[in-house]
């Protein structure tokens, strides 16, 4: 079967589940993955055929997008920040917004180390400590230690399928994470032995009750333990988050969350009322949505 004849096909088999754009995309990113080829490769020459098994693998994905199972599982791995990175169902598909997220935590990264260098006091610069809340498939805490070296991480999740994806991906960049089992919201927990310099969380934050307004393909194969909270706004992690701060965030440390948009004024108030926090503001994503939260002590 001729390529050209491939993605009619696709167009017809998956119309009405996605729109033509969507369609589109998901043909050329598979054929990208399973035969090498750039988009503008089959522009150019229509008439290209692929072999028998690749042409197996193609329409065994297209099977898989009928169901709506998102491409990102279907091809076990995606793109964050620029690098690959292993992904199942026991771990959320990272967003374009935990990218921002990344980048707001690797621009103050920056800026505490060039204010430090200039402290002529200092014969060592300290190394920073930094714990990721939930840490799924470990793109945060891979992402920084790929481009700041230069701190200790620790990152955490209460699912062992998704620590172990984590660990495949730190393992494959090369990057020195610590990784544990931990149940954020137990009452058992352990405080650390140094208190953290930096605490970063895209933690569960959906309530329950939205989920008839969610796509069915996020509700039925992403995990729903890392999106759904039982509480009314989707709050419970925040405030543990918050509560942990207390005892676990350094003096003048800082914490980095990412927030349910609808809900980001609620999350406010819940580090205002910590009390601790010099500051505390919401940064807007590239869509001029409320969906970070940056609080320093």
């Amino acid at each position: 079967m001729k390529l050209k004849e491939t993605k009619e096909l696709f167009q017809n088999e998956l119309a009405g589940l996605y729109d033509f754009e969507e369609i589109d995309s998901f043909f050329y990113i598979l054929i990208e993955h399973y035969l090498g080829l750039k988009r503008i490769a089959l522009a150019l020459k229509p008439e290209i055929s692929c072999s028998k098994e690749d042409l197996e693998s193609i329409l065994k994905a297209l099977e898989f997008l009928k169901k709506q199972i998102p491409i990102q599982y279907i091809l076990g791995e995606t793109e964050f920040f620029g690098l690959p990175f292993k992904v199942n169902s026991h771990v959320l598909i990272p967003r374009p917004e935990t990218e921002e997220l990344v980048y707001q935590v690797l621009q103050y990264l920056k800026k505490i180390n060039n204010r430090i260098s200039f402290d002529r006091n200092l014969d060592k610069r300290p190394i920073p400590a930094i714990l990721d809340i939930g840490t799924g498939s470990g793109c945060i805490p891979v992402t920084i230690k790929k481009e700041y070296n230069e701190c200790n991480i620790i990152a955490v999740d209460i699912s062992n399928a998704a620590l172990k994806v984590a660990i495949h991906n730190a393992n494959h960049h090369g990057a020195n994470v610590t990784f544990f089992k931990q149940d954020i919201l137990s009452e058992k927990l352990t405080k650390p032995n140094e208190p953290y310099d930096i605490i970063i969380s895209n933690p569960p934050y959906i309530p329950t009750s939205e989920i008839a307004v969610m796509s069915e393909s996020t509700v039925k194969h992403e995990p729903q333990i890392a999106l759904f909270t039982d509480d009314e706004f989707g709050l419970v992690f925040y405030q543990r988050i918050a509560d942990l701060c207390s005892t676990w965030l350094a003096d003048n440390g800082a914490v980095f969350l990412e927030l349910n948009e609808y809900h980001s004024h609620k999350i406010k108030e819940i580090f205002l009322k910590e009390g601790s926090f010099d500051s505390v503001e919401i940064i807007e994503d590239m869509q001029g949505k409320p969906r970070i939260l940056f609080a320093v002590r």
